[in-house]
């Protein structure tokens, strides 16, 4: 495996996981402390999107396979998350619980994409 590519994986991976794991920690918590987390998390979110976006174009072909339509669904939900979060910042409680399901589907996605035909 290429240096290159290890390091962008690790990069998604690792932003990704700050991203869906805070998420699904202020979800639980109802939002409490969400405010000091929304830049990092936005941070996160816009990583894990570029660093993906440059591995689907690197190393995926069309979109007619079914891997990369499960990764297209992966894509829609986390870009829902970001919005959801955006879009609801000054409702904590709900925006929350809202993305970390959206990010759920998300992680499941990436996960199965490999062994989707």
């Amino acid at each position: 495996m290429p240096v290159f590519l290890m390091i962008l994986l690790a990069i998604h991976v690792l932003s990704s996981i700050f991203w869906a794991g805070s998420t699904f920690t202020l979800a639980r918590t109802g939002g409490a402390g969400s405010q000091q987390f929304f830049r990092p998390q936005m941070g996160a979110a816009t990583v894990a999107f570029l660093s993906g976006a440059t591995l689907l174009a690197l190393y995926h072909g069309s979109w007619l396979s079914g891997s990369e339509t499960v990764l297209g669904i992966g894509i829609f939900t986390a870009i829902a998350a970001a919005g959801v979060q955006g879009a609801l910042r000054r409702r904590p409680e709900i925006s929350h619980r809202i993305a970390a399901g959206l990010l759920a589907v998300t992680a499941v996605c990436m996960v199965i994409a490999r062994f989707a035909a």
